[in-house]
């Protein structure tokens, strides 16, 4: 039987497993099927009829105030110099947390900006963010988690007096219209906010999977443009949005089972990134791997709208990061710690480079 613990610890042997002998299989624990084939996930995510997305409503009205959205060039001129600050701030340290301190500040403030919320407001965001992760990936159902989560979440005052002005005098940013389109803002903002964190976990997955390939490492050292194929790899190979969480809407079968109504299935996006019949050697990370199609952003009517968003400020994020520190490396006796299943972190990435370096 699957259990919560071990896919917490390292959910990827288990999913082999089941999708070898139990696509798609019932998870007492959890009270949700798992669903971890990629012909099962991608029929899944493309039939909103019968499987319908949890808190879909709010996910719609946001896609809708986000979209045309920007472009990645767009993204970057505002994601660089906040990159650049970040890596400023911790460099004469010559050595710290780079996912804590570098890499979750950049995308909070780069997306904080980006949505209109601006830089006050980014710590909230990004405290939000990490509460809700922490929720997600409570396998314990320790009640302590969920009470701090709550009071966490109720601190909103730097992002509400944002809101307030930007519904009085609106500047056409994505907050602004969704303040117009009078909505509650600041629960949506609550529902997509790990989102706004995304990206920092992203590049930190993305520089641990380096760290793991020191040829690969080498070979982006050498050619920048293989930075947005090693982001992209990593999305498939860990992205931190390891599942995403359907009902259904009447009796179905899928993958050889019989499940009733109103049943929840977690769609195991992290699975069917790494289906040996769809992948070559899907465990592996490879900068070089012909790009294909992933299911790191979803599928169908409700995949994310914000994917050039988290791929471009995580490339962008890396890319000021190896140009400030060409010779960053793993601290001494650092060892890579992820955890998560739901949400899939990357866990600290304690480094050094050389501070006396100048500019």
């Amino acid at each position: 039987m699957t259990t919560l613990a071990e896919l917490d610890a390292d959910p990827y042997p288990t999913y082999a497993r089941l999708r070898e002998q139990e696509p798609v299989s019932w998870v007492p624990e959890a009270g949700q099927w798992l669903v971890t084939g990629w012909r099962d996930v991608l029929a899944v995510l493309s039939d909103p009829d019968r499987f319908a997305g949890e808190d879909a409503d709010i996910h719609d009205v946001f896609r809708q105030a986000y979209e045309p959205g920007l472009d990645a060039e767009e993204i970057e001129t505002i994601a660089r110099p906040v990159a650049r600050k970040a890596v400023d701030d911790v460099f004469t340290s010559g050595r710290t947390d780079l996912t804590a301190e570098y890499f979750e500040p950049v995308a909070t403030v780069a997306e904080a900006t980006l949505l209109g919320i601006g830089v006050g407001g980014a710590g909230t965001l990004r405290r939000w963010g990490n509460t809700l992760a922490r929720v997600i990936n409570n396998v314990g159902r320790d009640p302590a988690v969920d009470n701090a989560a709550i009071a966490a979440m109720a601190e909103d005052a730097d992002v509400s007096v944002v809101v307030d002005r930007l519904r009085n005098r609106p500047d056409g940013s994505v907050v602004a219209r969704l303040a117009q389109a009078d909505t509650d803002v600041l629960h949506l903002l609550k529902h997509v906010t790990m989102s706004v964190v995304e990206p920092g976990w992203l590049a930190a997955w993305t520089l641990s999977a380096l760290w793991a390939n020191p040829s690969q490492l080498y070979a982006v050292r050498r050619d920048r443009k293989l930075l947005g194929p090693a982001v992209y790899e990593a999305l498939r190979w860990s992205g931190p949005v390891g599942t995403v969480t359907r009902r259904t809407t009447r009796p179905v079968s899928l993958g050889g089972k019989k499940i009733p109504g109103s049943a929840r299935l977690a769609v195991t996006l992290a699975s069917a990134n790494r289906d040996p019949a769809v992948f070559t050697d899907p465990d592996r990370f490879d900068v070089h791997r012909k790009l294909r199609t992933h299911l790191g952003f979803g599928a169908g009517p409700h995949h994310c709208p914000a994917h050039s968003l988290v791929t471009t400020v995580a490339r962008t994020a890396l890319d000021v990061l190896l140009d400030r520190m060409p010779d960053v490396r793993p601290a001494p006796g650092w060892r890579p710690a992820p955890h998560g299943w739901k949400i899939r972190l990357p866990g600290p990435l304690d480094a050094v480079w050389d501070a006396g370096r100048h500019h």
